[in-house]
């Protein structure tokens, strides 16, 4: 082997050397930095953070029964019947009574009263006992309250607004049937409904 060769040959060797040890402090370096970064950590959470929603429910106490069945009415026939209404919502809501009216034209000659108040015992029977208070809601006829308050938008709301969890109101409707000729041979039909929308 010559001198030129083995000069060669000892310059790779010192330069695998260098190459070897620079790796080397690589390696140690990153090491470092990982055990640094392991050494210093800081940190700060907050939860577990929870969301539910809010409910609006409302009920009546007439167990599946119609308010009003009445047949062949007679000028000043007259029929009172109370029903509870309640808000068990747990979202403050408003309460709004409107209704739906139909028949064959008789709804103009029924004179429609309804108050709103509190105690009555109501239930299937309807009973108007122990009613207290009594806010005037309606005064006008049947086919009116129909026109006047066919949805939840313009339906009334009186002694019933910012309801809570548990909230009822007594309703007390009075029909009479006018003393006019015209409401001969006619009928009519109502159904009448309380909607709670939250506040």
């Amino acid at each position: 082997m010559d001198a030129a060769t083995n000069t060669d040959t000892r310059g790779r060797r010192r330069l695998g050397y260098v190459v070897t040890a620079l790796a080397a402090l690589l390696v140690v370096g990153l090491l470092t930095i990982e055990g640094s970064r392991a050494a210093f950590s800081a940190s700060t959470a907050n939860g577990s953070n929870t969301f539910s929603a809010g409910s609006v429910s409302i009920t009546d106490d007439d167990a599946g029964s119609v308010m009003f069945n009445l047949s062949n009415m007679v000028p000043g026939t007259t029929a009172t019947k109370c029903i509870n209404v309640t808000y068990t919502g747990s979202a403050p809501a408003n309460v709004r009574m409107y209704g739906t009216v139909g028949g064959t034209g008789l709804a103009p000659y029924l004179d429609t009263v309804i108050d709103v108040g509190t105690g009555a015992t109501g239930g299937s029977g309807f009973s108007c006992a122990n009613f207290t208070g009594g806010a005037n809601a309606f005064n006008n006829t049947l086919a009116n309250f129909g026109t006047s308050h066919s949805n939840y938008g313009n339906g009334n709301g009186t002694n019933f607004s910012g309801a809570t969890n548990p909230t009822t109101r007594s309703y007390r409707v009075q029909v009479t049937l006018q003393d006019n000729g015209l409401a001969q041979g006619k009928n009519a039909s109502a159904t009448l409904t309380w909607e709670a929308q939250n506040v």
